[in-house]
């Protein structure tokens, strides 16, 4: 669908409207999620990609409670054409995943289009997700990331590619943020030129790089997105709760949610979020009841087990996967108070056996404590929380280049680890 028309804009587009009134309440579910003709995610319940997170074992666990679709971390596209043994890992899929989802990173158009038809042809991907939301300084000071969308004409080209390596057997979407910082975003521009090259659909962070994870998430820039293209919009930011994620598709009119950190040890919220949202939101929505401890350690038991045996082939030590897991322990366990001796005694377990019998220990924990309420808006992981703002860097000269293809931005860059 051709986009709408619009005056071609600077780098920096406007401040974003704070004072937008919401949509109707909705009486009816939302629509199914339709990227193309190829795929429909119904409910439009997605989990976000994250970096060293969204291996096979986890996408599974998020769509067991729920979620419509899961994504890869991200995959360099450089490191796919070079076969890089950690990079196929990433971009490969356990047998029961209904739809293969790749989230890709690539700085090169070239490159970008050669490692999407790579993922279409040898990995039978259904979908193409291109992360331009990375917020991490030492990437966008290189001009990659959440800096990319201020090159209008690389960015273009990016995107352009990867539709055509698709060759239309599947949908590219892009996921972009806000902008850098408050002064300088992209979102509404970055939207318009994805929807000109054929993306099939958009996701908005609604949050500026120079924010990392921080409040205060900014969902009238999601509103400003939908309003302003034709294609569908996702929305994320501070989806912890069913009551969350329909006031997010209410006021902003959004075609889908994405829910990233707020599923870290806590998976079921899938299973709510998707139960508000068959509903409508309605009186009649049945959202099911938090898990209380016993069942939340079983989960992270399973959850443990599948990351071992997924990881085995890929010669990782079984001790080495449980040492991995680590940080999943504390995300699964806030809040609980009678917990405190099985944490330590998790975060000392070195083998599945360790990790069993102290899990099946009833001894240690009250495996009736209620799921705790302070636990549901717990800000997960590293730049969450409390505002902040980092200090952002661009490479000189980054803002100039308003002509010609974008060649010069692109001989600049080199393909930094980055996360979404």
């Amino acid at each position: 669908m051709k986009a709408k028309s619009h005056q071609w804009p600077k780098a920096a587009a406007t401040a974003i409207q704070s004072d937008l009134q919401p949509l109707a309440r909705r009486s009816q579910p939302p629509c199914p999620l339709k990227l193309g003709p190829s795929l429909t995610v119904w409910p439009p319940l997605l989990a976000a990609p994250m970096a060293g997170i969204s291996c096979a074992p986890y996408r599974q666990l998020c769509s067991s409670h729920g979620a419509a679709m899961s994504t890869t971390e991200m995959v360099i596209a450089s490191a796919l054409l070079l076969r890089n043994r950690r990079t196929l890992k990433l971009a490969s899929f356990a047998p029961e995943e209904k739809i293969r989802s790749v989230q890709l990173y690539g700085v090169r158009p070239d490159q970008v289009q050669q490692a999407v038809r790579t993922l279409v042809s040898e990995h039978g991907v259904h979908h193409v997700d291109l992360n331009f939301g990375c917020p991490v300084r030492k990437v966008t000071s290189r001009g990659g990331g959440s800096a990319l969308p201020l090159r209008p004409l690389l960015f273009s080209r990016l995107v352009a590619a990867a539709v055509k390596g698709a060759g239309g057997q599947v949908p590219v979407t892009v996921k972009l943020r806000v902008g850098l910082t408050p002064a300088l975003t992209t979102h509404l521009q970055a939207g318009l030129i994805a929807e000109a090259e054929g993306a099939a659909a958009l996701t908005l962070h609604a949050r500026t790089a120079d924010q990392l994870y921080s409040s205060p998430v900014m969902w009238p820039a999601v509103r400003e997105l939908v309003d302003t293209v034709h294609i569908p919009v996702i929305g994320n930011g501070d989806v912890y709760e069913a009551t969350d994620a329909l006031r997010l598709m209410d006021e902003t009119g959004c075609a889908g949610v994405m829910v990233g950190r707020a599923a870290l040890g806590r998976p079921w919220v899938f299973r709510e979020l998707a139960a508000a949202l068959c509903c409508g939101g309605t009186a009649t929505a049945v959202v099911p009841a938090a898990p209380h401890l016993g069942q939340v350690v079983l989960t992270a038991l399973h959850h443990v087990e599948a990351e071992v045996d997924w990881y085995e082939d890929y010669d990782l030590e079984e001790r080495d996967s449980i040492l991995r897991f680590r940080k999943f322990i504390s995300l699964y366990l806030y809040g609980f108070k009678s917990a405190v001796q099985l944490k330590a005694k998790l975060m000392a377990a070195e083998s599945l056996a360790q990790w069993r019998a102290v899990a099946y220990d009833t001894s240690l924990y009250d495996q009736y404590e209620p799921f705790p309420a302070c636990a549901a808006r717990y800000p997960r992981l590293k730049g969450g929380g409390a505002p902040i703002r980092q200090q952002m860097g661009l490479p000189n000269g980054w803002l100039d280049e308003h002509r010609g293809d974008g060649a010069a931005a692109e001989a600049s860059l080199t393909d930094e680890a980055c996360e979404g």
